[in-house]
């Protein structure tokens, strides 16, 4: 217990000799003093790099990697497709129509890839009309017969011609009411 109060004072005396010096010394180990702030401790340590846990980027670089690759599997084979169509192909001139001819609803587009969309994909203008006017069609179909409903209800119940006056209800008269002494009674 003496050595260690005389090696503590030693270090003390030591660090008031010296007091620019800085750092872990062994002054500030035994004499637990606070080392000072105004310079920070900066180690370019030759020794073994610290484990730094930090979160894994696996996914991140996966997610990429995968996005890289399908956007050129789709991307080269787009480009090169539609680079030919333009050189090769080209755009549509206009031109006089026949007589008696009628053109198609694709043939109206300018572009070669509009046009393979339009008509493949797409319904004409005609079919698109019909479709429309078979729903309204249904729907009006549909109001006439719920009118048609109504005005019939209307009219049973206003001739007393309907399944409700078909069934004759019971006599209230007929009704027991009095207390039973054995349940079939």
């Amino acid at each position: 217990m003496v050595g260690m109060s005389v090696l503590r004072s030693a270090a003390v005396f030591a660090a008031r000799l010296s007091p620019l010096k800085s750092g872990n010394t062994a002054a500030n180990l035994l004499s637990r003093t606070i080392p000072r702030t105004d310079k920070v401790a900066v180690r370019w340590g030759h020794g073994k790099k610290m484990f730094v846990i930090k979160p894994s980027d696996y996914y991140d670089r996966r997610f990429l990697r995968l996005l890289q690759y399908y956007v050129l599997l789709t991307g080269i084979p787009m480009a090169i497709i539609v680079t030919s169509v333009n050189v090769f192909i080209g755009e549509a001139e206009l031109a006089e129509i026949p007589e008696g001819y009628e053109p198609e609803h694709w043939e109206y587009y300018k572009h070669p890839i509009t046009r393979w969309i339009a008509r493949t994909f797409y319904d004409s203008p005609v079919k698109d009309y019909e479709k429309m006017m078979a729903a309204i069609q249904i729907e009006k179909e549909k109001a006439d017969m719920r009118l048609t409903q109504l005005e019939v209800r209307r009219q049973m119940r206003q001739q007393g011609d309907g399944p409700w006056f078909h069934v004759e209800t019971l006599n209230k008269n007929l009704i027991d009411y009095s207390h039973k002494s054995t349940p079939d009674n």
